[in-house]
């Protein structure tokens, strides 16, 4: 029964189009000539048949330039949906680019000690995480989760952000939750897993995943990453590109990584770096 849902849902256009010549033809003749009719109308009456028979080869016609019509619009609609979609890059930086928005815990952290931070870096200590928007499209709405853990397994930790506006070719800086003191050299802590929530410009919902594979406690700790895309009810024929993954909203993908946002809090506070390199 699962299978037959699936492919009638699949090949629904199809289904509807054969229905509605069903019902055309049906009504047609049955308007013109009625049930008891139909052996007499069909021996006897050669060019009411044709005749008929042509009007059908209109009809025919006629709807299947529109399935083709609403086929086109479809895939042209899929395009644009898949077109509007976002690209990410992460990456560490000591001393975050001037205009560069910031988003930093609410709890315990002020700008006071960001710039605290900013003026006392050196390449072995705290670094900041960036994550620039690559692509030429704006990202609506996101969420940002970012799963970290102490070298000796002291505490572990999941920080979360949100905000919305981020714009071709700018970047975010965030801002854990652990101090970053000059004790709190980049070994002291390993990033396990960084998680964004988003929401394009086609009102597509995405999901960005970047994965610590290897352990390490270096800048290149994160490098697998993986996109994933809700596949909406609203838009057909979107499809997934490259390594992309499409994923139903009902699939168990997509309830545990939304699970994992509506079950995550914490207050997000907003600075700015400025050209004078201090945060504001």
């Amino acid at each position: 029964m699962k299978r037959v849902k699936e492919l009638c849902k699949k090949y629904q256009q199809v289904i509807y189009t054969l229905l509605a010549v069903v019902a055309i033809v049906g009504v047609v003749y049955f308007a013109l000539h009625g049930f008891n009719s139909f052996i007499k109308w069909a021996t006897t009456d050669v060019g009411s048949v044709a005749d008929w028979a042509g009007s059908i080869g209109t009809i025919l016609a006629f709807i299947a330039v529109i399935w083709q019509q609403g086929r086109q619009e479809n895939i042209t609609r899929a395009v644009h949906v898949e077109e509007s979609r976002p690209r990410f890059s992460v990456t560490y930086t000591p001393k975050p680019q001037a205009k560069t928005k910031m988003l930093f815990w609410g709890n315990n952290r002020t700008l006071s000690q960001i710039n605290t931070m900013l003026n006392n870096r050196n390449g072995e200590n705290y670094r900041f995480i960036n994550i620039e928007n690559i692509s030429n499209n704006v990202v609506y709405d996101y969420s940002i989760i970012l799963k970290y853990h102490f070298y000796d397994n002291s505490l572990v930790r999941k920080d979360y952000w949100s905000s919305h506006g981020l714009f071709p070719r700018r970047s975010i800086i965030i801002v854990p939750k652990f101090l970053g003191t000059g004790k709190d050299k980049i070994g002291n802590y390993i990033y396990d897993e960084l998680l964004i929530k988003f929401t394009t410009p086609a009102n597509e919902i995405g999901f960005f995943k970047m994965t610590n594979v290897n352990g390490n406690r270096t800048d290149s700790s994160f490098g697998d990453s993986q996109y994933y895309f809700v596949r909406g009810s609203h838009i057909k024929r979107v499809t997934a590109i490259n390594t992309d993954e499409m994923i139903k909203a009902d699939s168990p993908l997509c309830r545990k990584l939304d699970r994992e946002f509506s079950e995550t809090t914490g207050g997000t506070n907003f600075g700015a770096i400025g050209e004078d390199g201090k945060a504001y």
